[in-house]
């Protein structure tokens, strides 16, 4: 009788991403929910609808990227090619500068519905930060970061928590000018992956550590 190595290979790690996918769909859909039921509570935007058409599809990739892609690459439940994670790198990258600044970036005259205010970029960025430490805590109880064997792992739902923070902050600000959006909606996203990656690296380097 010949034994089929790939076929028993393949049946094992199907198994194990179906382990792996019961067992964290509760946290998942924490993680969705959190920013979902503040949206609820709070409400969007009032402009939002009137915002540019390619915000709105670039905002609506970058919650496809935090709730799904993200997650997947770094929980194990997806395995693509190193060139398709570099190119997925890059895109979420370049949707995290493009939504996070806004229209302005390309039209410095795109209206605002607020004059800016130091309060209102404390505001901001204390949101993109809350948002995204509550989706962190998710992360770090379920034990999200210490699923793969390596550190890149966390990496990558380190960039899914800050996505999520920044979507949420955009979804909820007016104010579109570039001294506002660069420091209180990017710069937070940014110290929130760094915040997240350190938080997730730790965890991931403990929990190997005692297995």
């Amino acid at each position: 009788m010949t034994i089929d190595a790939k076929a028993l290979i393949a049946d094992d790690l199907g198994e194990r991403r179906r382990e792996r996918l019961q067992h964290f769909r509760p946290a998942w859909l924490l993680a969705v929910a959190i920013p979902v039921v503040g949206l609820l509570a709070t409400g969007a935007r009032d402009d939002f609808w009137a915002q540019p058409t390619w915000i709105l599809g670039l905002q609506a990739l970058v919650w496809g990227l935090a709730l799904f892609a993200l997650p997947a690459l770094g929980l194990g439940l997806w395995f693509p090619g190193r060139a398709a994670r570099v190119v997925l790198g890059l895109i979420a990258a370049a949707v995290a500068v493009l939504v996070a600044a806004g229209p302005a970036l390309f039209d410095r005259s795109y209206p605002t519905g607020l004059e800016d205010h130091p309060i209102y970029q404390v505001g901001c960025a204390s949101l993109t930060l809350g948002a995204g430490a509550l989706v962190l805590a998710v992360c770090a109880l379920s034990g999200a970061f210490a699923q793969r064997r390596r550190s890149a792992g966390a990496l990558w739902l380190a960039a899914a928590i800050a996505l999520i923070g920044i979507d949420t902050t955009t979804w909820h600000c007016v104010i579109t000018g570039l001294d506002h959006t660069l420091p209180s909606h990017l710069g937070a996203g940014v110290l929130m992956l760094l915040a997240a990656g350190l938080v997730g690296a730790a965890l991931h380097r403990r929990q190997r550590l005692t297995d």
